[in-house]
């Protein structure tokens, strides 16, 4: 065999060996799994104040309940609820008849009273005559004097307890303090009421209408008294009005909300208390440049009050960015924290993927979907 031959033979073998080598040798490690394709979003500068929407109720400005100031038998109560009014109408009456009794015997009183006075007035002053003669001492010019001071004293109260006894005499009548309607009704004819007690409640379309709501904690610091908003009434098609904010409560009702009223601009006919509401509050931004509109889905809750977002890097890996949620309002988020306009987060899906995952871009390059 000849040299070329040997050299060819021994090459074979060598790729024979190779081959039987590389079957025995383990499996290589599978490919390294794609990136997880999510749906972005890039921060926008926020478009002026925030609004947040809350339900509310229709209430008439100028309302108040009637009651007696003084106790007895309702003889009349014509007004019933709806009814409308005129001021100084009246609306129900007392039986006055033990007042008109009252009214006259302290008239009686106040007429011995002043007979009384007269007496004592005279006989000062014939005392008075009489000392300055010498033929009355002091002691009895002293006495008559006391007199008269004891029957003027007599006369003031008695005219107080006539006075007293007429005004008791005109609060038999429950007059109308304004222009209005009935808006309830407590008591029924011939019943007998207390003083104070509620008998009517009235109101008025003199001062126009309000809108009463509540609103968190954690918007009280947004609004001010002044300012201004809208409110959008259902039961009238839809129909909206400019409102003034008139009153920020102090004191929390129940779950720390506070109450809010606002002073409706422009109301729409037809409107009416008890109707319901929706209030878009137009919330103050301290801050704007801290302040960016996100999408809801892109909030990750890991508390009551915690939340956060996923920032995409330039390397597209996730970063956990805290932040405060300031109002909520028509699929999105007003937000502050470490973000700045033109930066990319994920815009839905978050609770998925987490930080540091790498992540592709939905519409971008190949995709891949679990």
């Amino acid at each position: 065999m000849s040299c070329l031959h040997r050299a060819q033979s021994l090459a074979l073998l060598l790729a024979g060996l190779s081959l039987l080598l590389a079957g025995c040798s383990p499996e290589a490690a599978p490919p390294e799994a794609p990136p997880t394709v999510v749906d972005s979003h890039v921060i926008q500068a926020g478009n002026g104040a925030a609004v947040t929407r809350l339900s509310g109720r229709v209430k008439a400005a100028e309302r108040t309940s009637l009651s007696f100031e003084i106790p007895g038998e309702i003889r009349r109560l014509t007004a019933d609820v709806g009814e409308r009014f005129a001021a100084g109408e009246v609306l129900a009456t007392l039986d006055d008849e033990r007042y008109r009794l009252v009214a006259r015997q302290r008239e009686a009183e106040l007429g011995e009273a002043e007979a009384v006075l007269r007496e004592k007035r005279q006989d000062y002053r014939r005392h008075a005559r009489l000392a300055e003669q010498g033929y009355v001492s002091r002691t009895r010019l002293d006495a008559a004097r006391a007199a008269l001071g004891t029957a003027e004293s007599r006369h003031a109260s008695a005219e107080a307890a006539r006075d007293l006894a007429e005004r008791d005499l005109t609060l038999t009548t429950l007059a109308a303090p304004f222009d209005g309607s009935v808006s309830r009704r407590h008591a029924e004819p011939a019943e007998r009421v207390g003083a104070g007690q509620p008998i009517l409640e009235v109101i008025s379309d003199r001062e126009g209408f309000e809108v009463e709501t509540s609103v968190p904690e954690t918007l009280v610091g947004a609004l001010a008294e002044g300012s201004r908003h809208e409110v959008i009434f259902p039961a009238l098609g839809g129909a909206a009005s400019p409102a003034t904010l008139r009153h920020l409560g102090t004191q929390p009702r129940s779950s720390n909300d506070y109450p809010v009223i606002l002073a409706v601009d422009a109301p729409p006919a037809g409107l009416r208390s008890g109707m319901t509401a929706q209030v878009a509050l137009s919330l103050g931004e301290p801050d704007a440049d801290a302040t960016l509109p996100v999408p809801l889905t892109a909030l990750v809750y890991t508390g009551e009050e915690r939340a956060h977002v996923l920032r995409i890097t330039e390397a597209r890996r996730l970063e956990r960015v805290a932040v405060e949620v300031v109002a909520i309002d028509d699929g999105r988020a007003l937000v502050r924290g470490e973000l700045a306009v033109g930066e990319r987060i994920v815009a839905r899906g978050a609770e998925f993927v987490g930080p540091g995952q790498e992540v592709n871009l939905l519409g971008e390059g190949p995709e891949r979907y679990n």
